[in-house]
Parts: C-alpha cells; structure tokens; sequence
C-alpha cells in the first residue's frame, strides 16, 4: 500500500487476542504525516492495563521493524527468565552426542601424547577415549602433525598401514596415481 493509499484510507486496524488471562488489544490507524500510529495494550483479567505500548511508525520501516522488533523482544524474553537448572540426566541435549573435548584447543603436550601413543600403536577408539574427541578430530589432527596424510590410513605400531608388507629400507612409496613398476 502506498503513502497516498494509506492516508486517504479510512481503515483503522483493530485487533484483539487473548492468551490465557491476558487481553492483548492492537490498534493501528493512518496520520496525516503519513505515518501509522500503533498502540499496543494489554490487560489483565480483571481489565487493568498491564503494559502498554505507542507509537508512530513510517510504511517503509514496517519490514525492517518486524525483525528488530521480533529480535529485540526475543532478547528480553532470555534475559528476564531464570537461569535454567542444571538437568540431573547429564549435559544439555547440545552437548549430550559430543566428546568432552570437542572443540577445545590442543596444547603441545597433548600433540607430543598423541604422536607417541600414535607412534606406539593405539587404536583410534583408545585414542578417542584417551583425549576425549571424535574420531574425525583425532585422525585431523594427526594430519596437521603430519603423522598422517589427509586421508590416510591408520597404521598400527610399525609404521606399516594395515596388511603392507614392510618397507625396504630408504624404499619410497609412490604418489598415489603413479604406476609402482
């Protein structure tokens, strides 16, 4: 609708809801400046003004006022809630499917653990348990240390991927894609 529409328009927007024992009342209703004016007013059940709210607002803002508006009360809603108690069925339905350590930072100490229980044999499952991450975070780091290429396979103690006959000494294996004969 346009600002001449809307000026010349004899409508005045006149809503009612009532959730549980409050009466929410809405009115809208064009202004000669070519603005609407808005009041928002809700009551309690025996007809006292709880809140109340007014004011003018311009055609061209109405889309951009819905979302702050919507985001800006979502906030206050949060914020004046109490804090929610902790669950005695463990951790928030968020954290509930990930490792302790999901996430977190690795220290040097724990790369220097990862490479030598890596190095020593362990399984990814140990490892996993061990440093409280994914398999996926696991196998990640050890291909930013190096330890493997990125989609490598997991080498058990040795140094050999599972099922490789050893390598000959000062023996290379070729790139992937390249012919071995």
């Amino acid at each position: 609708m346009n600002d001449t529409a809307l000026q010349s328009s004899p409508i005045t927007l006149d809503r009612r809801l009532v959730l549980g024992e409050i009466d929410y009342q809405v009115t809208a209703f064009p202004t000669d400046d070519h603005r609407i004016d808005l009041c928002i007013v809700s009551s309690d059940g025996d007809g006292h003004v709880v809140s109340e709210i007014s004011g003018g607002i311009a055609p061209a803002d109405l889309p951009a006022l819905t979302e702050v508006l919507t985001s800006t009360l979502a906030g206050l809603i949060a914020m004046t809630q109490p804090p929610p108690s902790p669950s005695p069925s463990g951790p928030p339905p968020d954290r509930r499917d990930r490792h302790p350590n999901q996430g977190a930072r690795w220290t040097d100490a724990d790369d220097e653990r990862l490479v030598a229980r890596y190095r020593a044999g362990a399984r990814p499952r140990d490892l996993m348990a061990e440093f409280g991450r994914s398999n996926g975070g696991i196998r990640a780091r050890l291909e930013i240390l190096g330890e493997l290429p990125p989609g490598g396979r997991w080498r058990p103690a040795g140094g050999s991927a599972a099922g490789d006959p050893p390598a000959a000494p000062g023996a290379t294996t070729p790139a992937a894609g390249e012919p071995t004969g």
